[in-house]
């Protein structure tokens, strides 16, 4: 899976790169138009690989309208619609829940470099749902039992996973504007990560390094290394996994991303967000990416 990344990563940078004195730092901010529209992909993976065989995978996928309705000297506001919902999975009544997902749409604000400022209406999140959600219940309600109990909680769950998608893929796409990087040079940001494995974020930094400028085409990359405090990380992984018995230096947690721009027109091209739980042998990821489409 790694490998796959590296491969589309140096793919995008197999161009001659141009870095002269003058073209060693770059400034990621958004320079969108009104009425502009464009497009996008965003797919999340969760997958679990035990003893080096992957043991279950799982794949949210939808699309994106990003429409630019307002500009002003202070801000931009944008409108995201999120629509063709797909899932694979070999639970039907997830199958069905995503199916009959419906088209939502939110609005949020921008600083002018592009920095998030506040949504508007995120709570039109909940809509997306809201119809499926009773009929794909209705079998249900004559079922008992514990496997039906865990059926329903999964139900649930994933509501709130697609739900809270949508916003963190909002997040994701905002995260480096605002800020000048120069290239090989680190930045330490402070954070909070929401995790799998945890009902609260827990917090570390971000890393974020420039790490190709293409002067030619006007493209830049940035990778970013995020660091969970340790042992709030691992009692996190500890009680999902309901055990103590793994060692604590057994356990550890690796986020990676990089995310591409166009500095011309400020739209991302691509991003990706990585994260790996380790607890001993077993892996426990979890992939994010957002790829603009034409």
């Amino acid at each position: 899976m790694k490998k796959y990344f590296v491969i589309v990563f140096f793919s995008l940078f197999s161009l001659s790169i141009v870095a002269a004195e003058s073209d060693s730092s770059v400034i990621f901010k958004a320079s969108f138009l009104k009425n502009e529209l464009q497009h996008y992909e965003i797919s999340r993976l969760i997958y679990t690989i035990q003893k080096g065989d992957t043991t279950s995978i799982e794949r949210i996928r939808f699309q994106v309208d990003v429409f630019v309705t307002d500009s002003t000297e202070n801000y931009y506001t944008l409108s995201w619609k999120f629509y063709n919902f797909t899932i694979n999975t070999d639970n039907p009544s997830l199958r069905q829940l995503i199916a009959l997902a419906k088209p939502v749409e939110i609005s949020y604000q921008i600083s002018k470099p592009g920095e998030l400022l506040e949504f508007l209406n995120w709570s039109k999140i909940s809509t997306c749902l809201e119809v499926a959600l009773p009929k794909v219940l209705a079998p249900f309600a004559t079922k008992a039992g514990d496997n039906a109990k865990a059926d329903v909680a999964r139900i649930y769950e994933m509501r709130e996973t697609l739900e809270t998608l949508m916003l963190r893929s909002v997040h994701q796409f905002h995260q480096v504007y605002g800020l000048g990087y120069t290239l090989g040079e680190s930045v330490d940001v402070p954070t909070e990560v929401n995790s799998r494995f945890s009902s609260t974020p827990i917090k570390g930094i971000i890393r974020k390094k420039l790490t190709r400028i293409d002067s030619e085409n006007h493209i830049a990359a940035l990778s970013t290394a995020t660091f969970l405090d340790t042992k709030a990380f691992q009692k996190s992984l500890s009680d999902y996994l309901h055990t103590d018995s793994i060692p604590q230096s057994s356990i550890n947690q690796e986020n990676t991303g990089s995310v591409v721009m166009d500095l011309i027109t400020g739209w991302m091209l691509w991003s990706f967000d990585q994260r790996e739980g380790r607890a001993g042998t077993d892996i426990y990821g979890e992939l994010i990416e957002i790829q603009h489409i034409n």
